[in-house]
C-alpha cells in the first residue's frame, strides 16, 4: 500500500502541476495560500508552518515571494509583538478560488469512472488514516 499512495500522490501532483502552470500557479506557491484561506483570521508563520509540517526557514521563503506577488500580507501580531500575523490579500483569496477551481478539476478527472459511492467512501477512509498518522509520535 505505501508504494501505491506514493506513487499515486506523485502522479496526482504532477498532473495538477501541469493543469496549475498555464495560471502561473505551482503547487509550493499555492500551498501555503490553501492552508491560509482555511484560516479566516489568518496565522502566525510558525503556526502556519507547523498546521503545513514544513520547516519555517523553508516556509518564509515562498512567503516573501506571495507578498512581493501581493497575494499574502504580513502585519505584526497583536498577541505577541515579535510575530507576524499572515493573511490573504483580496488579490490572494482570487487567486486560491482559482486554485481550488483547477484542483476540482483535475481530481474529477483523476476520478473518473469511480461511482461516487465509492469517492466519499475513500475520502473518509483517507481522512481516517490522515487521523491516525497526525496522532502517531514520530519514528526514529
Amino acid at each position: 500500500m505505501t508504494f501505491r499512495v506514493m506513487r499515486l500522490a506523485a502522479i496526482w501532483r504532477t498532473k495538477l502541476e501541469r493543469a496549475l502552470r498555464p495560471h502561473g500557479m505551482t503547487v509550493a506557491l499555492m500551498r501555503p495560500m490553501a492552508y491560509l484561506m482555511m484560516m479566516p483570521d489568518g496565522a502566525t508563520q510558525r503556526d502556519l508552518a507547523s498546521a503545513m509540517d514544513t520547516d519555517c526557514s523553508a516556509l518564509v521563503r515562498v512567503l516573501d515571494l506571495l507578498e512581493k506577488e501581493g497575494l499574502v500580507s504580513r502585519h505584526t501580531d497583536q498577541e505577541d509583538r515579535r510575530a507576524k500575523r499572515l493573511t490573504l490579500t483580496a488579490k490572494g483569496q482570487k487567486k486560491c478560488a482559482l486554485f481550488h477551481e483547477v484542483s476540482a478539476q483535475v481530481e474529477q478527472t483523476i476520478t473518473q469512472g469511480l461511482p461516487k459511492t465509492d469517492i466519499r467512501s475513500l475520502i473518509r477512509q483517507l481522512d481516517q488514516i490522515l487521523d491516525t498518522c497526525s496522532a502517531l509520535p514520530d519514528l526514529a
